[in-house]
């Protein structure tokens, strides 16, 4: 093959791939693009609808659907903070608690109840035995059972097999009406 016939066919190759690429340009790429702006600005209207009928909801609460909220939040606070202290209550169920986890409830001291600031609260000192993870598993206990109980301080000590001995200081709360 000669120079000259390698240079016509490199120009046949190149004037087809010229063709054939701009065929691809103008068939394909060209209406995709298109297509792609189109469904990019149905995609923006929606998200447009769609924070316009957020606002909507934001603005027009359902008043049932609020009502609801509200009662559910009001037996909440209800349940946290009753209108009495109802010491013996709490501690029936603190000492039924304490017998779940494994604790030893030793002595129960309740402490003289104080009003102010809208609530009214007590003190209560538990000495309990038990291992890390009863004693732990307690205190959760106490903090988990919907009554707002505020355990102030742990003190005491572990013997040598890991058995603490102490005191747990906690707060219990009411409304003052």
């Amino acid at each position: 093959m000669s120079a000259k016939q390698a240079r016509m066919r490199f120009g046949v190759m190149a004037l087809l791939s010229l063709l054939l690429g701009a065929a691809f340009y103008y068939l394909l790429h060209l209406p995709q693009q298109a297509e792609l702006q189109a469904k990019e600005a149905e995609a923006a209207r929606l998200l447009q609808e769609a924070a316009e009928a957020s606002a909507f909801r934001r603005a027009h609460p359902d008043p049932a659907k609020e009502a609801k909220a509200l009662g559910e939040r009001k037996r909440r606070i209800d349940e946290m903070f009753p209108t009495r202290l109802a010491e013996s209550a709490f501690l029936t169920e603190t000492e039924k608690r304490a017998a779940e986890a494994g604790v030893v409830l030793l002595g129960v001291a309740p402490g003289e109840a104080e009003s102010g600031d809208g609530v009214t609260r007590s003190s209560i000192r538990l000495s309990v035995r038990g291992d890390y993870f009863a004693l732990m598993d307690y205190l959760y206990s106490l903090e988990q059972r919907g009554r707002f109980v505020k355990i102030d301080a742990v003190r005491g000590k572990a013997d040598d097999v890991g058995t603490f001995t102490g005191t747990i200081e906690l707060w219990i709360y009411a409304r003052k009406i």
